[in-house]
């Protein structure tokens, strides 16, 4: 929000020190923000505890938890010493269980990007132009956009452990779905040739759909594929997944910075019957996926394994209620 501000602020300023050049001046403040906030930031639990750390572990969940948090730390030890047999190799990182983890991570990454978002967030003045044929108007409603998904990102952090990720998932693509073809749909009626022939209400009616679009991803596909991604992958091929996923976010990121602009110029309003497409893919994922809400992080790769081998792991439950009941 801040950036779109500061370039709306700076957006009539002219050579030779452009505008353009202070707003990417200004991307230092954070970046030396960050260098700090590092130096500060504690390791994680199942860190320390590969590190042989186990006394800091424990002092790092009682500053995350209420509860008593003795079995956690007993389960990451648990799964380290298990873990410890192997190296955790690309390898196997590549195949059987992890390969299928993996693909459904790239998938959920890719998602996130393919849904839209960003087309509303890097191209918002041209599309907002369209509507109401002034550029000054593009620049402030992308600020307004800016400042609408602040606000709908709250929801998300108050419904993340109540609900689900996967509900939360599944509402938010299905809201994405129905603004995108609301806009499509408007666009196509009313805005045919650049010409508006429906009445200002139109505009507004294209306007309130991409907030509504803007707010279904604030608090579902926005944060929750962050989140997902995090919690599906075994410990000790977690930061490998993590990092696979995360590029493959910035590989549909590149995508949806260079074909929207093209196929809005070509298409029009039509492009986002693309979207509709692609919310739907969104929707039919986040039904297609296991809940890991309330559950360790231990517990999502036991699930993860459960789910993957339903056959293999009834039998092995079975023989363990025969061992006990002969």
């Amino acid at each position: 929000m801040i950036a779109f501000l500061l370039a709306l602020v700076l957006e009539d300023v002219e050579k030779p020190y452009g505008g353009w050049r202070w707003v990417i001046a200004a991307q230092i403040v954070p970046g030396i923000m960050l260098v700090i906030g590092g130096i500060f930031m504690p390791g994680s639990p199942r860190y320390l505890v590969q590190q042989g750390k186990p006394r800091q572990a424990l002092r790092c969940l009682l500053l995350l938890r209420s509860e008593d948090v003795r079995e956690e730390l007993a389960e990451i030890c648990q799964e380290h010493e298990m873990d410890s047999t192997t190296k955790g190799t690309w390898v196997e990182f590549c195949s059987g269980d992890n390969l299928k983890l993996l693909g459904i991570g790239v998938s959920i990454q890719l998602l996130q990007q393919l849904c839209g978002i960003n087309a509303f967030m890097y191209d918002g003045p041209l599309i907002f132009d369209k509507l109401f044929g002034n550029e000054h108007a593009g620049h402030l409603f992308t600020l307004v956009s800016g400042v609408v998904i602040i606000f709908a990102t709250i929801p998300g952090l108050f419904l993340v452990d109540k609900c689900g990720r996967t509900v939360l998932m599944k509402w938010s693509a299905a809201g994405m779905m129905f603004c995108s073809g609301v806009l499509a749909s408007i666009g196509d009626l009313c805005f045919e040739d650049d010409i508006g022939t429906c009445g200002p209400w139109a505009k507004w009616t294209a306007t309130l759909a991409i907030c509504g679009f803007t707010v279904n991803f604030a608090y579902g596909w926005g944060p929750m594929a962050w989140v997902y991604c995090a919690e599906m992958f075994p410990q000790k091929h977690r930061t490998k997944g993590v990092a696979a996923t995360t590029d493959a976010n910035w590989v549909g990121n590149i995508l949806i910075a260079f074909l929207p602009p093209l196929m809005f110029a070509n298409w029009g309003f039509n492009m986002f019957w693309v979207f509709v497409g692609t919310n739907c893919l969104c929707l039919f994922c986040a039904m297609s996926l296991p809940e890991t809400k309330d559950k360790s992080l231990e517990e999502i790769t036991l699930m993860f394994n459960h789910w993957f081998h339903p056959g293999e792991c009834k039998a092995t439950e079975d023989a363990d209620v025969d061992s006990v009941h002969p």
